[in-house]
């Protein structure tokens, strides 16, 4: 797995910088590495599975139960690997937060109308025929 971060070349460790300075879940994952740990056992003491594990640290919060569960695992996961929280913490809040603008932005409302506008539609169109049939009727009888 050590693999992953190495794998580039001598520009290696200036791009894993960049990635662990933006990404909480990248800043996990290589110190899970560096202290020797795999994911099963992070796993196991933090009692998650190993599919929100890497969630975590792939950034995929939406792939966990919810934002408190993620920041509850995120802290926990802080925690186990004796790393400072608060940094950590307000990058994920970051994250999370602009998922949360992404996704209000995509959730535009396909029809303005609400049930109770559609039904005063139906209303006013039934009352406006009602009308239209009783000056016929009133014509027709007069």
């Amino acid at each position: 797995m050590n693999d992953d971060l190495t794998d580039v070349g001598e520009d290696a460790e200036p791009n894993a910088a960049e990635v662990d300075l933006s990404s909480p879940g990248a800043r996990l994952r290589a110190e899970r590495l560096r202290q020797g740990f795999d994911e099963e056992d992070i796993a196991d003491k933090l009692h998650i599975t190993r599919h929100y594990l890497r969630a975590i640290e792939e950034d995929a919060y939406d792939k966990l139960p919810g934002v408190v569960f993620a920041r509850g695992y995120v802290r926990n996961y802080c925690l186990l690997l004796e790393m400072q929280t608060e940094p950590l913490m307000t990058l994920f809040e970051g994250l999370v937060e602009i998922a949360k603008k992404e996704k209000e932005a995509e959730s535009v409302p396909r029809s303005r109308l609400t049930r109770a506008d559609r039904n005063q539609r139906w209303l006013s169109l039934s009352l406006f025929v009602s009308v239209v049939l009783f000056v016929i009727l009133w014509f027709i009888n007069g």
